[in-house]
């Protein structure tokens, strides 16, 4: 199958009519939802501001699963490249006779290589013709007013090509080997794993890092290169590490804002995680794209666990009432997308003066393409389709089959528990020692609401007996409590 490598054609652009990754077996265990960008106006109508550049993956090849989401900045032109040559490079045979993490991880470290050379090799031509231009307006004597008069035209065509060599692109991709996971990302996008502790509590782990202006880390590595953070305010740089950007790598010398620095500020360097085995306490694995990462960076600032905490509460909400992965995706993307007009509708009521000062107080006027990626595991999902039919061949056959109770999901801003037939509490749990360290834990633990025992006695014997039993939560919370294993901030009784 290896040889089938040759026949991949993954110049960019040249699966602009149809991508050969559309042949691969997708994977049925898998749900996407997606939305595209918006920009605000504040009578509250919104529009479309450019065509979507995120792009996914979910295939299938022989005993291999990769999962990408790929996120576009200043065009579609990488990620649309890059979801082509990673899959190319992931799923036609490089992995045969790779039985150990380490040469796993280094073929993964190969692919991002491949992609990154494969991209900068393409627009060779594209750095040609802006050498030329350069040089058309690099005639001595000319004052920049002589220059934008005589060469307008030069000009325009020169703006339009830094336009395209600043397009790059966030990835992140998860890929399922030998029943073992691996990550790897760069940029914005963002990987979560759901799995449940000992005492059947659903916690979250961020597997990947970002990237990006809010990563002191990465803040740090700039400031060494002189640039002063107060050059950050309002800074276009959508992520510090990406896949392609030649303006923001070896052409940042032409760039305003970077042009200050001692060597590239942005640089290709990804994060290569694994491997996790995928045991029965794995529920499911959440890739978001960069704009759903922003949106919620957007709606909770300067706290990414409570915004990755909100967001699986959403998950495990719509698990609940939802009859697909794909139902249970898209139908927590539509919650973002609305929670997020909803936060700028408020900022536009809040804020006073004119709308010139309106505007440059708002912290956020627009929202990015979203894609969000939910592989599950073995989390139940009760309504699913297959469970209804099962459910009415056994009522058929003149046996009672009990159905979960179906919460009612509403779209929630805050910490607030919300008001369905399911309560959830948040708590920080310790740091996830089999990742070593690479995030912080979030518990999310449900609690079933029972409103009919304030209900008549006549209204109570009517009413269908609760199909849940909770002697085993109490025995396992007697035990945890007697060897002093609670976790904190959690209300037992």
């Amino acid at each position: 199958m290896r040889a089938g490598i040759d026949s991949v054609d993954t110049a960019p652009g040249a699966g602009k009519t149809r991508p050969w990754t559309d042949d691969l077996k997708i994977c049925p265990s898998t749900g996407v939802g997606e939305a595209t960008n918006q920009a605000y106006r504040e009578d509250g109508s919104r529009f479309e501001a450019y065509k979507s550049r995120d792009k996914k993956c979910l295939c299938i090849v022989d005993d291999t699963l990769l999962y990408a989401i790929y996120s576009g900045h200043n065009g579609v032109r990488v990620s649309d490249f890059a979801l082509q040559k990673m899959a190319a490079d992931l799923l036609l045979g490089q992995l045969n006779g790779r039985t150990t993490d380490e040469a796993v991880k280094d073929v993964i470290r190969q692919a991002f290589h491949s992609v990154e050379k494969g991209y900068f090799d393409s627009i060779d031509t594209d750095v040609a013709t802006k050498t030329a231009l350069q040089l058309q307006l690099s005639a001595d004597g000319l004052s920049q007013y002589q220059i934008s008069q005589e060469f307008g035209n030069v000009l325009e065509k020169l703006g339009k090509i830094n336009v395209e060599l600043s397009v790059g692109s966030s990835a992140v991709l998860a890929l399922i080997y030998q029943s073992k996971l691996y990550i790897g990302n760069i940029g914005n996008c963002r990987a979560l794993l759901c799995k449940t502790d000992e005492f059947e509590t659903l916690t979250v782990t961020q597997l990947s890092v970002d990237h990006n202006l809010y990563n002191e880390e990465e803040v740090l590595r700039l400031y060494r290169l002189g640039i002063e953070a107060q050059n950050f305010e309002n800074c276009p740089l959508y992520s510090t590490r990406c896949i392609g950007n030649y303006l923001g790598k070896t052409g940042y010398k032409d760039c305003d804002f970077l042009s200050v620095a001692c060597s590239e500020p942005v640089i290709f360097q990804p994060e290569i995680v694994g491997s996790i085995p995928i045991t029965g306490s794995c529920k499911f694995l959440v890739l978001m794209s960069s704009g759903l990462c922003r949106a919620i960076h957007d709606l909770y600032p300067g706290d990414t666990s409570k915004g990755n905490r909100i967001l699986i509460q959403m998950i495990a909400e719509e698990f609940q009432t939802q009859s697909t992965l794909a139902g249970v995706a898209q139908s927590v993307v539509h919650r973002i997308v609305q929670l997020h007009h909803d936060a700028f509708m408020q900022q536009v009521a809040e804020e006073g003066g004119t709308p010139a000062n309106r505007q440059k107080q708002m912290t956020f006027r627009n929202r990015d393409d979203i894609t969000l990626l939910i592989r599950n595991f073995n989390y139940p999902l009760p309504n699913a389709f297959n469970n209804r039919k099962n459910s009415s061949r056994s009522q058929s056959s003149g046996t009672v089959a009990s159905s979960p109770t179906s919460p009612s999901s509403t779209a929630t801003g805050s910490d607030a528990t919300p008001t369905n037939t399911h309560s959830y509490q948040h708590s920080y749990a310790g740091t996830d020692t089999e990742l070593s360290g690479l995030g912080t834990n979030v518990s999310v633990s449900s609690s079933e609401r029972h409103d009919h025992d304030h209900a008549a006695p006549e209204q109570q014997e009517r009413k269908v007996k609760p199909y849940v039993d909770f002697s085993d939560y109490h025995r396992r919370v007697a035990e945890a409590r007697k060897l002093n294993k609670l976790p904190p901030g959690i209300d037992f009784d």
